[in-house]
């Protein structure tokens, strides 16, 4: 491909990488000790609160803005009557008002109880949807005024705990809600509830005593770490403050000596962590998602027990997105020598000219002894076929850190590129010696690779590509954030078969095991960090202190990693350019020199988005979050280019709408009609990622009632949708793949592969490539295979045909498929013929509901769809939207009629024989739930399932077999239970539920599989 003239000037980025994993377990010099694996947990009472399980009783004190007498109202306040994005409300109306800032002295509304007696009340408040994500509320009590700050898109129509205070029933106590920063507040309900004082002692000797050695926690609940709270049912919607213990005692050869540290690390807890070491404060955190140490050297007990006490807060809620609260990622101690390596940055230039490649090693040393060191620096690279000259003499203060670098030249003949299709990765090895003795060792993996930019194009290793990715947000419904290997893989591979290159991940400090995973696999990312909302109090202007801290504790983990191209400051800010000159600047002369630097923004197609007042003027690479509110997407591109002509494009963030529901039969067509705004115009856009690969947990508004937000590609079980076929097939880099010429008889066919144009979207090269070609019988054995190597395939050129051939006379096929594959393993495209109609289906079994039925179907190879026939007791016939899942809900029927149902399934060769009938009303109370998964981990039972809004409570019953349930457990938690099950590993699950107006039957039962080895599995 004729590259366009280069408009490099100060846009012009070349850069190369390093690293995926730090591997320094058993290297000369250090030791650790993993912590992680069970530990004590607890929330004090009046801490925080699981808001499912909060209603009013005759006891509280209840205040809506009707209450005239008890609401004072200050300024212009609007009443409301209807909640928007379909929040409820308490009462018949609300208050609405639009602040700017500083308005909060003219304007509030407070709620005055008429207190009973004085005493302890817990304080809650309760609103609709409003879009302010900061809006104060101050409780007025005996010690003061104490401030509360809310996301008003977050929890709507909950009561939401203040905290327990002291009141004092002669003095002006109130609940006041109002807003410093300028956005729409709005103001419902409040509800006082009598605290008893023993209760309020008896919290407050725990408060006293809970990080102490000798307090008692064997009433506490078992927490795995990592984790989060919300394993734990009684914790399911729990916001506040946690406290986690655990006990513990060194290897028998970590010694008090002089010459030895030791830290304690934490690689993330959400979001706030206090950490207290045998009965001592070590140190505070907070952010939810970088990694933060303590030296404890001087704090442990070496000869006996050590009492390690954690109190994590996990008040803060950012956008749409859950706040697993807890130790949601890994936790150790390390040991090392006084003087050791802090800090490893390997860059690597290549020279696509030579082949050769020049490295640029940085590390930090640091001494923490109080004499001055002479140590000896080497490094080695094991793909190196000789010696690489990377040594360096270097004296240390005491109690200092000195930075080296070196550089080096890596000959033509070691250098593999790193690419999204062939991911080579190359391992480096420091050591620091003293006297020849070894005091530390640290051992990087790192990948060569070059990135470029023109004003309209992404060059990676010298070819222009243009690339597709998703969203994938740091979520499951049971793992949360704290996301095992097992889960990471199996993304992973799910996102690189659906054509995933490159993506701006999601905003926050990813899991480390993703980054790795990234390296290992080809997927090219920007990594942001958690920064949503400049009015958070978090955020103190015009320096950001907290914000660059989170760059920095985040770049210095990850800035190795190949994968990682670029760096975000912050996602969807609001009058925020000086915060991203502020941050831009850090990153790129303190943090990372080489890597893009952006800020991602949906502001810059507005008009009042100017150069001189938008960061997009400030970043490497324009990342815009675009959805339909903004126009069409052609209209955003050129309005964006007008304004930067001389940077290219990124969609960091598109989608049309969520899903309905959450069906497994969710599809967007509209994605494909948007993404002909990239197909052979506005090539200055050089790639997208979707908004999101999976659904994830919420608790904003309008999401589903199982408190999913129903986006993904995958649900959160990682089960895929039909819109991820659709997205698979928009994401390839071949316009078609055609089987064309069959030849039974003689036993032969041909492939056609053609390319898409050079002006396509997504559109890169194929090198390395192969042809799968496969023949199935009906039950979907396979009869022949066979694998083709392809040539070199460039965008724009010519189609390339592949003959394949078999056995004469070869009898039994039903199906032929053939995909393109990539060089490490995955599908580019991919197509099938049938050869036979489907085999006959069977129904499995029929759900009864109140005017529904939901159909259970045996699924048969060759099916694309399945659908069901039924007929009612006068022959009137009908038939069901068809599906691509295994089961099919039927609605408005006549409870009173008996309906006769059989399932067809489809293929284009057309339809199979029905199956058999089997007749049925629906005049139960409600369907059942869906059951999605159910699974056992780390000795628990996790049980899957759907919800409703009138859902009150599940019971899920289980045992060894489909026939036989002899325990049951309920719950009134959404989309998912976690069970401490009695007796052996059962085998099966069903479930029910009560909802406001009756109860369901069980559901059909369905298998419970292990998950083991969650660490090491790879998919």
């Amino acid at each position: 491909m004729q590259l366009k003239s280069f408009v490099f000037h100060t846009l012009f980025l070349v850069f190369g990488i390093c690293h995926a994993q730090t591997e320094k377990v058993d290297l000369p010099g250090e030791e650790r000790m993993l912590l992680s694996g069970n530990w004590k947990f607890h929330a004090i009472y009046g801490e925080g609160s699981n808001y499912i399980d909060i209603s009013e009783t005759l006891e509280d004190i209840v205040i809506d803005n009707t209450d005239k007498d008890r609401v004072s109202v200050k300024g212009d306040w609007k009443t409301r009557s209807e909640g928007e994005r379909g929040s409820g409300f308490l009462g018949t109306d609300y208050l609405q008002r639009d602040f700017k800032s500083g308005e909060s002295d003219q304007n509030y509304v407070r709620y005055r109880p008429e207190l009973p007696e004085s005493g302890f009340y817990e304080a809650f408040v309760r609103f609709p949807f409003a879009s302010h994500l900061t809006a104060e509320v101050n409780v007025n009590h005996a010690q003061g005024i104490t401030a509360a700050y809310f996301n008003q898109r977050n929890r709507c129509d909950q009561w939401l705990s203040l905290g327990v205070f002291s009141f004092d029933k002669t003095l002006d106590s109130y609940v006041e809600v109002t807003a410093i920063t300028a956005s729409t507040v709005v103001a419902d309900a409040v509800m006082f509830r009598p605290v008893s004082k023993e209760k309020m002692e008896e919290a407050d000797i725990e408060k006293s005593s809970v990080f102490q050695v000798d307090f008692d926690d064997s009433n506490w609940k078992d927490l795995r770490v990592p984790g989060h709270w919300g394993m734990l049912n009684a914790y399911s919607n729990y916001t506040g403050k946690g406290w986690y213990r655990k006990t513990f005692e060194l290897p028998k050869n970590w010694k008090s000596v002089s010459n030895e540290r030791i830290r304690l690390k934490f690689d993330a807890v959400y979001h706030i962590a206090r950490v207290f070491l045998n009965g001592e404060l070590v140190g505070l955190h907070q952010g939810g998602f970088t990694p933060f140490e303590f030296d404890i050297t001087d704090k442990l007990n070496y000869n006996g027990q050590n009492v390690l006490a954690v109190e994590a807060d996990n008040n803060a809620l950012v956008g749409a997105t859950w706040n697993w609260g807890g130790i949601i990622r890994e936790v150790h101690l390390i040991k090392n020598n006084d003087v050791r390596i802090s800090y490893q940055y390997i860059h690597a230039d290549p020279d696509l000219k030579k082949g050769s490649a020049n490295l640029k090693l940085k590390v930090r040393i640091k001494n923490s002894s109080t004499r001055q060191r002479s140590v000896l620096l080497a490094a080695h690279i094991e793909e190196a076929s000789s010696p690489v000259d990377l040594t360096y003499k270097v004296k240390v203060p005491a109690n200092s850190t000195q930075e080296i670098q070196l550089a080096t030249t890596l000959p033509a003949t070691d250098v593999k590129l790193w690419h999204f299709d062939t991911p080579n990765l190359y391992h480096l090895t420091t050591t620091i010696s003293e006297n020849g003795q070894v005091l530390d060792t640290q051992k990087d993996r790192f990948g060569i690779r070059k990135i470029e930019l023109t004003d309209s194009q992404l060059i990676l290793n010298g070819e222009p590509v243009r690339l597709s990715g998703f969203n994938r947000v740091s979520d499951h419904r049971y793992w949360g954030s704290s996301e095992p290997q097992y889960l990471i893989d199996k993304d992973v591979d799910l996102m690189k078969n659906a054509g995933a290159n490159f993506m701006r991940i999601m905003h926050g400090t990813q899991n480390k095991k993703l980054m790795d995973r990234c390296d290992e696999k080809g997927i090219l990312i920007f990594e942001e960090v958690n920064v949503r909302e400049l009015t958070n109090p978090e955020f103190t202007p015009p320096h950001y202190p907290l914000a660059k801290q989170w760059l920095k504790e985040m770049i210095e983990r990850d800035v190795n990693h190949p994968s990682i191209i670029g760096w975000s400051v912050g996602n969807e800010l609001k009058d925020h350019f000086d915060y991203a000159k502020e941050t831009i600047d850090y990153v790129k002369k303190e943090l990372d020199p080489y890597r893009l630097v952006t800020c991602v923004s949906n502001s810059g197609w507005r008009d009042s988005a100017t150069p001189e007042n938008d960061p997009n003027t400030l970043v490497d690479i324009i990342m815009h979050n675009l959805y339909p509110f903004q126009g069409t997407p052609d209209k955003v591109f050129k309005t964006l280019r007008a304004k930067w002509p001389d940077k290219p494009i990124f969609i960091s963030e598109y989608g049309i709408k969520p899903m309905a529901t959450t069906s497994l039969d969710g599809d967007i067509p509209e994605l494909s009609e948007w993404n002909d705004h990239l197909r052979g115009k506005n090539t200055y856009v050089i790639g997208a990622s979707l908004w999101t690969f999976n659904d994830y947990r919420s608790g904003y508004a309008a999401t589903s009632p199982e408190e999913n937000r129903v986006w993904g590609l995958v649900n959160t079980w990682r089960q895929k949708r039909k819109l991820y076929h659709r997205i698979q097939k928009e994401n390839s880099p071949l316009a078609d793949l055609k089987i064309d010429g069959i030849d039974l008889k003689n036993g032969g066919a041909k492939v056609r592969i053609t390319p898409k144009p050079v002006n396509a979207y997504p559109v890169y090269s194929l090198k390395g490539y192969t042809l799968e070609f496969t023949m199935y019988d009906k039950q979907g054995e396979i009869l022949f295979s066979k694998t083709h190597s392809l040539p070199h395939i460039v965008p724009g050129g010519k189609p390339t045909e592949v003959a394949i051939d078999w056995q004469r006379y070869m009898t039994g096929m039903a199906q032929i498929h053939a995909a393109v594959i990539s060089p490490n393993g995955y599908i580019r495209h991919q197509t099938s013929i049938s050869l036979e109609l489907p085999e006959k289906t069977s129904i499995l079994a029929i759900e009864k509901g109140h005017g529904t039925v939901r159909v259970h179907y045996r699924p048969v190879f060759g099916a694309d769809t399945y659908y069901v026939a039924y007929a009612d007791g006068k022959g009137l016939e009908r038939k069901s939207d068809t599906s691509t899942t295994h089961s099919i809900d039927i609605k408005d029927l006549d409870p009173e009629e008996e309906y006769t149902f059989s399932v067809i399934a489809q293929n284009s060769k057309g339809k199979s024989v029905p199956s058999g009938t089997r007749t049925t009303n629906a005049n139960a109370d409600v369907l059942p739930p869906m059951i999605w998964d159910a699974f056992l981990s780390d000795g628990k039972l996790v049980v899957g399932y759907s919800g409703a809004p009138d859902d009150v409570e599940y019971i899920v019953k289980y045992g060894l077999r489909d026939s036989y349930f002899p325990y049951k457990n309920s719950t009134r938690t959404k989309g998912m239970t976690v069970i401490d099950f009695e007796g052996d590993d059962p085998h099966f699950v069903s479930i029910k539920k009560k909802t406001k107006t009756g109860e369901s039957d069980w559901s059909k039962p369905i298998h419970v599989y292990t998950i083991r080895n969650k660490e090491r599995y790879r998919n």
